[in-house]
């Protein structure tokens, strides 16, 4: 896809979140909405939904929900919701929206968290959300909370940084290449990938914009302090025999730790290096 192709793609995708947004607006009681994901990103591509925040004052009632998709003139695909959630899919000329519904001061409370240091990864998700969105409706409501998490918190940080490489051991990633055992090697693999980057960002004090590290290269965009050739590397390793897979993982592994000791001294890595590398067996 070329770049006018993705722009068109974007363009068109920010049209309908907009026509969306007029519905759920006529209800009082929402008081912002943001177009997020790749759409916000600019990365959005023919098969990218639309995700659509919906913040409301106070919980919806299920008339409310379908008030707002009648009202745009939409096809309902599914609606589900939990404790804190409500989530409507809704199809138009092809395009999927996700629309993800949050009271307030749900937000508010996910924004607690996160400043404190809390690692689960959709509070980041969230965070991300608000920074990188477009703003369709309450901006003013929005920007209050983009004030609150303009600056990465040092707990936060130093928890990413230690979560992500508490990794299972070098010992383990070479038995299981040794007996190509591939299965195991490659969760383990996957694992270690996801906690290098995990510590990446928390390093490089940047909000993480999904759990499972989606949009690899421009994730890497986003980290300064990185290892080169970081998503390249990644690809490659995936793809790498056992052995050369192992080894590709332990130098990525290696220089993260190295970043870390540079660029978040608080964190505790000398203990997490020592396990990474105990052998148990000689």
């Amino acid at each position: 896809m070329t770049a006018g192709q993705q722009v068109d793609e974007v363009a068109r995708r920010v049209d309908i979140a907009r026509l969306a947004v007029r519905a759920y607006a006529g209800n009082d009681r929402v008081a912002a909405a943001l177009v997020g994901g790749s759409v916000a990103r600019g990365l959005a591509d023919a098969a990218s939904d639309i995700e659509l925040d919906v913040y409301w004052t106070a919980p919806p009632s299920s008339a409310d929900r379908e008030a707002a998709v009648e009202g745009a003139g939409f096809e309902r695909v599914y609606a589900e919701e939990d404790e804190h959630e409500w989530a409507d899919g809704l199809l138009v000329d092809g395009v999927k929206i996700d629309v993800s519904g949050f009271v307030t001061s749900t937000i508010d409370t996910y924004l607690d968290r996160a400043l404190a240091g809390d690692t689960e990864a959709e509070l980041q998700v969230r965070v991300t959300a608000l920074r990188d969105g477009i703003p369709l409706h309450g901006q003013g409501v929005i920007e209050v909370w983009r004030a609150r998490c303009a600056d990465y918190p040092e707990a936060l940080a130093v928890a990413m940084v230690e979560q992500g490489l508490d990794l299972r051991s070098r010992e383990r990633l070479e038995m299981l290449a040794a007996r190509d055992d591939v299965l195991l090697l490659h969760r383990d693999l996957l694992d270690g990938v996801q906690g290098v980057l995990d510590a990446l960002f928390g390093l490089n004090r940047v909000w993480m914009p999904h759990p499972f590290h989606k949009w690899l290269d421009w994730e890497e965009s986003l980290l300064p302090h990185r290892p080169d050739r970081l998503a390249a590397r990644i690809r490659q390793l995936l793809v790498a025999g056992p052995h050369d897979a192992v080894r590709a993982l332990v130098a990525l592994v290696d220089e993260t730790y190295a970043l870390a000791r540079e660029h978040a001294p608080a964190a505790d890595v000398t203990q997490l290096r020592q396990a990474f590398e105990l052998r148990r067996v000689v």
